[in-house]
Order: structure tokens, then C-alpha cells, then sequence
């Protein structure tokens, strides 16, 4: 038996594992499996810091994971590079690439919450290679995120108002680094406000693709609720905190909201993240 089929076999048992372990989200599945295998040389931050070939044989696009690294050094982004957000942003790259290519369907991209641009530059280059002519708005207080509920905190979570503080400014960037890191694009429009507060301003528009990373369980549902009525059929909303951890209220947010929605398709992303399509 060669070395490439007992590694095979090796890696085959291991991700059977980690898919059958229940209650977390498949990125921390795979680093604590990993840990514990001693993959990781008793270093579980060594999977954050993957090399792009790890990851390249999972998207179907020749230029996604090119797109993902172009985006993440453009905006800054390389601190936070990890296999879960690397999982979400292909899924993201490859749901944007298939959107703009459907013939018949026009209309906006909106993004709720865009930290720093990463996810932004992105999509702006797949539509932009696709030859997207309607235009991109982006809503972001750009002051970090509000006020968390209840809902918001994973069991057992320090909620200490120091500790809050810090969350919410965690994902604070200011509006003119953003717009220079977007800046090579003529398609945004920029909406600095909490959200809801000027979602009124493209109450007129209809839109083929949004994408929602706002983290907290108000913000989402309020996202979900303006935007998937405003959704062309065909169209998709992408949630990139679904299923994460750390962000209980998301997902709570979404099963609320398909609770009384019957979209024509919902995908949860095994990284974390969840595709609605109308």
C-alpha cells in the first residue's frame, strides 16, 4: 500500500469524524480533531495560518482563492485569515460568480456590515469580471456593532460591560479607510448609519445579491426582512455568521426568519455562513 493511499485513507477517517461530531460549527470540528491527532504539533492556531494550497482544491473557480487573497491583502485583512472564514468567503465568491452570470437577472448588491471591505473587494471583482452594470451599497455604522441581546451571547460568555465594549468595537473601521480600500471601484455607494436607519434609501431598488455579516440577532432579522421582500426571484442572500459559535443570535436570527419564509432554497455552509435563494 503507497503512502498516498494510507494518507488518504488516514484523512478520509478523520473528516468522517469530524462531520459526525454534533453542536459546533465545522471549523472548530476540525481544529480540535486535528489538535487532538497531533496534526497540529500541539499548536491548534498553526490551522489559522493555512497556506493557500490547503483550501485550493475545495472552490471550483479557477480564480477564487487568487480573488480571496487579492481582497483580504487589499483591505488589510491577513490577521484574520483562518480555514473558516477562507470556507464562507469561496462559498460567498462562487454564489456572487453564479448570480451575475444568470441571464435576466438585474438589479443591485447591498452588503450589511463590511468591517474593513474584505468581503466587498471581493464580490466587486467577481461582478466586475462578469461585467455587473447596477451598483453596490454598503450599509455600516463603521463605528463596530449594537447593542447585543440576549440572544447575541454563547452560554457561559463574560458579558461584563468591559467585556461588551470590546465586542462591539471589535469590527469598528473608519468610513475613509474603507472607501480607500474599495477605492479602484466605481460601483459603491456608502450608507454610514445603524442599521436600519437609511435602508429607506434603496427602498426603490431590487436587488440580485446582499450579503449580511452584522453578527447580532436585531440587525439580521431587520436586514432580512427589508432586503428578501426587495429580492428578485432567482436572487440570493448570503449570511455569513450563520452557524458560528461565537455568534449564537445569528443563526437564531435566520431560523426565525425562515420560520415565516418559504424561500426556494437554504443552504447552511459546512465553515459557517447559510445561501438563501428565492
Amino acid at each position: 500500500m503507497s503512502w498516498r493511499h494510507t494518507a488518504a485513507e488516514g484523512a478520509a477517517r478523520l473528516l468522517a469524524a469530524i462531520l459526525a461530531a454534533p453542536g459546533r460549527n465545522f471549523g472548530d470540528h476540525v481544529a480540535r480533531r486535528l489538535y487532538e491527532r497531533r496534526i497540529l504539533a500541539g499548536d491548534p492556531e498553526k490551522l489559522w495560518r493555512l497556506e493557500p494550497s490547503w483550501v485550493e482544491a475545495f472552490s471550483t473557480h479557477p480564480d477564487a482563492l487568487a480573488d480571496y487573497i487579492a481582497a483580504r491583502d487589499a483591505t488589510g485583512m491577513a490577521p484574520t485569515d483562518h480555514l473558516s472564514k477562507r470556507g464562507r468567503f469561496l462559498a460567498l465568491h462562487a454564489v456572487a460568480d453564479f448570480i451575475a452570470q444568470q441571464p435576466g437577472l438585474d438589479g443591485d448588491v447591498a452588503e450589511c456590515g463590511c468591517w474593513r471591505g474584505h468581503s466587498a473587494y471581493m464580490l466587486a471583482t467577481v461582478l466586475e469580471r462578469r461585467g455587473f452594470r447596477g451598483r453596490f451599497h454598503i450599509f455600516d455604522s463603521f463605528e463596530g456593532l449594537s447593542e447585543p441581546k440576549d440572544e447575541d451571547f454563547p452560554a457561559g460568555a463574560d458579558r461584563s460591560p468591559s467585556s461588551v465594549k470590546k465586542l462591539k468595537e471589535t469590527f469598528a473601521a473608519d468610513e475613509s479607510l474603507v472607501r480607500e480600500n474599495l477605492s479602484r471601484f466605481s460601483m459603491f455607494d456608502f450608507y454610514k448609519g445603524w442599521i436600519p436607519e437609511r435602508f429607506a434609501e434603496v427602498a426603490d431598488r431590487r436587488f440580485v445579491l446582499v450579503n449580511i455579516d452584522v453578527d447580532l440577532i436585531d440587525p439580521i432579522l431587520q436586514s432580512l426582512h427589508f432586503f428578501y421582500p426587495r429580492l428578485a426571484e432567482g436572487g440570493a442572500i448570503t449570511l455569513d455568521d450563520y452557524g458560528m459559535t461565537q455568534f449564537p443570535g445569528a443563526r437564531a436570527a435566520v431560523d426565525r426568519f425562515l420560520a415565516d419564509h418559504r424561500p426556494r432554497g437554504f443552504l447552511p455552509v459546512p465553515t459557517g455562513g447559510a445561501v438563501i435563494l428565492k
